[in-house]
């Protein structure tokens, strides 16, 4: 039916003003009288055009662009729908078509009026929403994972409810058609085009989430979904946009692998399959790829699957499809397949001209073109858009991106991520402010979610090639810890062609430094770096799968995701470095925080002589969130060159320090400083409180000692997750004194029974005992041995075994609350490179919040 003048300004006046309006070509109570009555009265030219869904450049229907007068000879994105009759549209970034909410809506219902008024018949407006890799319309509109984080949550619930909230968004913007899930079973590591696109690698979990998928747009989001690629595209190692793949899949092999999830969207009622460019012999012997088989697309897809929704191709643009055929014969050879939409033909005026001469040639009969013509207005009746053709502008912001969707998001990211390798029990990190150098790919994400837990980032994106000045400064960033994370390692044949994402990952292993990796695309990427400790994956780098990944890294949940695909080793594809369904986990209940004790000895190795920068060094490389150190010299001329040695300390490694005197051998004098000698403390979580409590010591300074109370048992405390935790630290006599000792292990209780009860305590400092001693029977009853409780140990038999066994110089002991995870001493350093003749001890603890 034509529309009057009137009912054309009408239908203006409403999407200017964004209010929804009825299309006046509404549709009988019977559907199929609608398309017939509809299908009777358009001209071939009209009918033809419905098979076609082009692109077209402009944020506005009626924007002017020099692309489109290029490619169409016409300039506005009106002007391309009414010349050619268009079926539908196709929005992606680069055709400047989704810049915002409100422009993508008042962009489709321009080019709505624009069909409307051409034809009477309302256009299929689609787009390529598959989420993770592939995403058109970016924020505010809720980003989700895409499909192989989906399969790593093993969750149809997730699946349907992302597809819900994606197809009720997409909706609100005019789009009408998603043109996904991806329905391929990625079975090749080495896939360039589909990877984590793909749910799994396991044809029955890509069919259970992709079915669910299928539900969650079409019955609860209302809007097309397009199952792709058929007939599957996930073994290759071609990318059909530059190349022709061929799958030598048996007929068996393809029934198992790549037939099961397309049979399972058929069955959930998908109203849309997309053709793939492959060759696949075992189907169809003559070399044509599907998009142009009719023994693939009628045979198998029409008759055997007993399909009878939309069939489009893909993109006729890609390689894989032209190759054998010119531009004017592949849309004919795609109708005769089966194919009922030609999707972005390279010239479309020889392509819709091509199918016309066709037609009128009886090439193509024009029941042949009914029939397509008849399966695309059933689609765009049975989904309301016939009825509904315009969206509500004032709805948009209620609908797109609300804070219970990015909600919903956030917990779909927050059980896709994959722990692989904590080899070197990095994880969960304490919550201890820290540096944190994120590099590599994209990291501005993570970045922001590292930082908003109190870290310092450091970020160096270095991109997916990085260039070796970037990649050298990346290895000569300070901080506590490095997070690289990559993207397509792997492809050394396009996206990284010099493999320099490969020579960064090991540059940075090779500093010694912690390291995590994380690849935040494919999870094959951790086959191609040396060994890493610590590993994970994230299949995305939107900021819900970051905010995941620092979740993680904090321990504020558990790593849940499972591996949906085998990752083999670079060696031999046949190994299994990690195997599906692989995934590590930890108590995210419990609160890491790591201790150290260290005899500094004036900061001086066996030379005798203070170095600030070797010790800064040694201490950064305990990685630990509080150390207690003891015999710290302060201005203590040519000992520590004068040098307020712990404030130095603390401003190079960016901690926060306190200080306690044992000994102070000035008086005071203004403007003077006073050399002092005791104990000190440094600390990443800020101090809330410092005190130097008095013990019974007996003075190595008088020749005539007896023991009496003085000062030197520091005590800090810190705020770590809504607990208040007391540290303590001393520097006990070098007397061997049983009595002496006892007196300062009562001191020590009293001074500890001044906490409340639920505070958590440690006490780190040395000892000149054996730890069966009797005289600290009581220390032990109150506070735990941390090592003895480790249960296993690195460094000897004693904390520090010195040169004998009552020598126990470092120790670490906590209180109720506290559990030892490790303890530890480090392996000796060259006397040159150490700090101390001293060897520190580290105790690596948990607690419940």
């Amino acid at each position: 039916m034509e529309l009057t003048r009137r009912q054309t300004l009408g239908l203006a006046a409403a999407a200017v003003a964004g209010t929804t309006v009825a299309a006046t070509t509404t549709a009988d109570a019977t559907p199929d009288r609608w398309v017939r009555d509809t299908l009777r009265r358009m001209t071939l030219e009209q009918k033809v055009g419905q098979l076609f869904v082009c692109y077209a450049y402009g944020p506005a229907a009626d924007t002017a662009d020099a692309r489109n007068t290029s490619l169409y000879g016409v300039a506005t994105p009106a002007e391309v729908v009414a010349k050619f009759n268009l079926g539908g549209v196709i929005y992606f970034t680069w055709t400047d078509s989704t810049k915002d909410p409100q422009q993508i809506a008042r962009l489709s219902n321009g080019l709505q009026e624009a069909s409307l008024t051409n034809t009477g018949i309302p256009l299929q407006i689609g787009t390529d929403q598959e989420y993770g890799s592939v995403v058109r319309v970016g924020p505010p509109a809720t980003q989700f994972p895409g499909g192989m984080a989906l399969g790593a949550t093993r969750s149809a619930a997730y699946a349907r409810s992302a597809g819900a909230i994606a197809g009720r968004e997409l909706k609100a913007l005019g789009i009408t058609t998603d043109f996904a899930p991806d329905a391929d079973v990625n079975v090749n590591p080495l896939n360039p085009v589909i990877g984590v696109r793909s749910v799994s690698s396991d044809p029955a979990l890509v069919a259970e989430l992709v079915a669910a998928q299928v539900k969650g747009y079409q019955r609860d989001g209302g809007v097309v979904s397009t199952a792709k690629h058929f007939p599957g595209h996930g073994d290759t190692a071609t990318d059909s946009h530059t190349g022709i793949p061929v799958i030598g899949h048996t007929l068996d092999e393809w029934t198992r692998i790549d037939l099961p999830p397309f049979q399972a969207a058929i069955r959930a009622g998908i109203q849309s399959i997309m053709t793939a460019h492959i060759v696949v012999p075992a189907l169809d012997p003559s070399g044509d790829p599907a998009t142009l088989s009719r023994p693939i697309l009628t045979g198998i897809l029409r008759e055997q699957l007993r399909f009878d929704g939309v069939v489009i191709t893909d993109s006729l643009g890609m390689q894989g499809v032209r190759d054998k055929y010119g531009d004017a014969e592949i849309p004919l050879r795609a109708i005769e397949a089966g194919v009922d939409q030609l999707l972005m033909p390279v010239d479309p005026g020889l392509a819709y001209n091509s199918v016309l001469d066709a037609v009128r040639s009886g090439r193509i009969s024009e029941s042949r073109i009914d029939e397509s013509v008849g399966r695309i207005l059933t689609l765009k009746r049975g989904t309301g858009l016939v009825d509904h053709p315009y969206v509500d502008l004032a709805r948009v912001a209620k609908i797109v991106g609300t804070p219970a969707n990015y909600a919903e998001a956030q917990r779909i990211a927050d059980r896709s991520t994959t722990l692989l390798r904590d080899d070197a029990a990095l994880l969960p990190l304490s919550p201890a402010p820290r540096t944190i150098l994120v590099t590599g790919y994209s990291p501005t994400n993570l970045a922001a979610a590292l930082q908003a837990r109190g870290a310092t980032a450091v970020v160096k994106d270095t991109g997916t090639t990085p260039t070796d000045a970037k990649i050298a400064d990346a290895v000569a960033a300070v901080a506590d810890l490095t997070v690289v994370l990559t993207n397509k390692a792997w492809d050394t044949e396009v996206t990284d062609k010099q493999a320099k994402q490969q020579k960064l990952v090991n540059a940075l292993l090779a500093t010694g430094r912690p390291v995590i990796v994380v690849p935040v695309r494919d999870p094959y990427d951790v086959a191609y770096f040396d060994p890493a400790p610590t590993t994970l994956v994230t299949y995305g780098s939107t900021a819900p799968s970051m905010e995941a990944l620092a979740k993680v890294l904090y321990g504020e949940i558990a790593p849940t995701g499972k591996l949906p695909v085998d990752i083999p080793t670079k060696a031999d594809p046949a190994k299994a470095m990690h195997p599906f369904g692989h995934g590590l986990t930890f108590d995210p209940r419990r609160t890491r925080l790591t201790v150290a004790s260290y005899n500094i000895h004036a900061g001086a190795g066996e030379d005798n002589v203070f170095d600030l920068d070797r010790t800064a060094q040694a201490l950064k490389a305990l990685d630990a969130d509080v150390i207690g150190l003891q015999e710290v010299d302060v201005h203590w001329d040519v000992r520590s060159q004068w040098l307020d040695t712990l404030s130095e300390l603390a401003t190079k490694l960016g901690m926060h320090s306190a200080f306690a005197p044992i000994y102070d051998l000035d008086p005071p004098a203004a403007g003077q400083p006073r050399r002092q000698y005791g104990v000190g403390l440094l600390s990443r979580f800020p101090l809330i409180r410092t005190e130097n409590h008095s013990i019974t010591r007996l003075s190595t300074q008088d020749p005539n000692p007896v023991p009496a109370p003085a000062p030197g048992f520091l005590e800090a405390e810190v705020d770590v997750r809504g607990r208040r935790l007391h540290v303590y630290c001393t520097h006990l006599d070098y007397r061997a004194d049983p009595s002496v000792r006892q007196m300062q292990v009562a001191d020590t209780l009293r001074i500890l029974a001044q906490d409340r009860k639920k505070d958590l305590q440690v006490l780190v400092g040395d000892l000149n005992a054996e730890a069966d001693a009797p005289e600290l029977a009581g220390l032990w009853t109150r506070l735990t041995d941390s090592w003895a409780a480790a249960g296993s140990t690195t460094g000897g038999p004693y904390t520090y075994p010195a040169v004998a066994a009552n020598k126990r110089i470092d120790f670490v002991t906590v209180g109720t609350g506290l559990t030892v995870r490790h303890a530890e001493v480090p392996a000796e350093v060259p006397v040159a490179q150490a700090a101390s003749d001293h060897r520190p001890m580290i105790a690596d603890l948990t607690f419940r919040p």
